[in-house]
């Protein structure tokens, strides 16, 4: 295998949490486009402040060696939820006829390279319906435990599931088959192995979670599918072709699931763990329910080299 030039940036586990208040040095700038200005003063400041909060919680789990600054623009788009993307992809290396591409927020704060210049480095969009009558914003999304009110799905959430796909839930396998381009995937693509449904491969994912992971079939950046929960069928978006920006794949935006009440108990104890309770699950997100970064999240961090050179790991030179 030839491997392009990587980054310098293996770090072991045990010194995660030390190198933790790095994340201290990132600097998450957030700023609106035009599609924005319906917003008001406030909803800005609310959005700001929990992207910004969504941001440093992600940076805390990344060995950052120095300042970074992450430009992140919101647009209000005519969407049932929100979607985020990283605005470029770098390639890091190649496997067998691939290169294998990073996101671009990824390879910013592992590299302290920015990949696009003065231009915005992450795009959120949010629909202004959602925003306005399903988002609830929390009084302090740091600490997050003030109560979420009924039928009020929690915001913080959201933007940490939106920021992840900025980070590395993001990809071009085919949405519904799980199948790689011929030439490229992402480093989240590399690990998914095409099936009904897709699952995500690897190594320290399966461990984590005991079996490879399913992938969402038609939403596939995702995990989890509605069999077993009064859910309906997820359909797969129409996306447009992949767009190219100085020679790599442009990262395709990625919604968060749908508002849903909790499934009912009927007076039974809590089922086991569910690829539905992960904050990255692309079918539900409950009212009054919040959702965080977990066991598995890190693992796939893990996985596609973001904390650990994993993807260049395992048998794979």
């Amino acid at each position: 295998m030839d491997i392009l030039p990587c980054l310098a940036r293996a770090c072991a586990a045990s010194c995660l949490l030390a190198m933790a208040p790095a994340s201290a040095q990132v600097a998450f700038n957030v700023t609106f486009d035009g599609s924005a200005s319906a917003l008001t003063t406030t909803e800005r400041a609310n959005v700001t402040a929990h992207l910004q909060a969504a941001g440093r919680r992600w940076a805390r789990l990344i060995a950052i060696d120095g300042a970074r600054s992450i430009e992140v623009e919101v647009g209000v788009a005519a969407i049932a939820t929100a979607n985020g993307t990283s605005v470029t992809s770098t390639p890091i290396g190649t496997v067998g006829s691939r290169t294998i591409y990073e996101q671009g927020l990824a390879y910013e704060l592992l590299s302290g390279i920015d990949p696009n210049g003065s231009a915005p480095d992450v795009h959120v969009n949010i629909g202004l319906a959602y925003l306005r009558n399903d988002l609830w914003f929390d009084p302090d999304p740091t600490q997050r435990s003030a109560t979420i009110p009924a039928n009020r799905i929690d915001a913080m959430s959201v933007f940490l599931h939106e920021l992840g796909h900025a980070l590395v839930y993001n990809g071009w396998s085919d949405l519904t088959t799980g199948q790689l381009p011929a030439t490229y995937a992402s480093t989240f693509d590399y690990w998914t192995t095409p099936g009904a449904p897709s699952v995500f491969s690897g190594p320290a994912a399966t461990a984590t979670w005991g079996v490879a992971p399913d992938l969402t079939t038609g939403n596939n950046k995702h995990w989890g599918n509605p069999s077993g929960r009064p859910l309906a069928p997820i359909s797969a978006p129409s996306l447009p072709p992949v767009q190219w920006y100085d020679g790599a794949p442009a990262p395709v935006p990625v919604a968060a699931p749908p508002s849903g009440d909790a499934p009912p108990q009927n007076g039974a104890a809590r089922p086991a763990a569910s690829l539905l309770d992960q904050l990255m699950n692309g079918v539900v997100f409950h009212y009054q329910q919040r959702y965080d970064i977990s066991a598995l999240d890190i693992a796939v961090l893990r996985d596609t080299g973001i904390t650990l050179d994993e993807i260049f790991a395992n048998g794979l030179e």
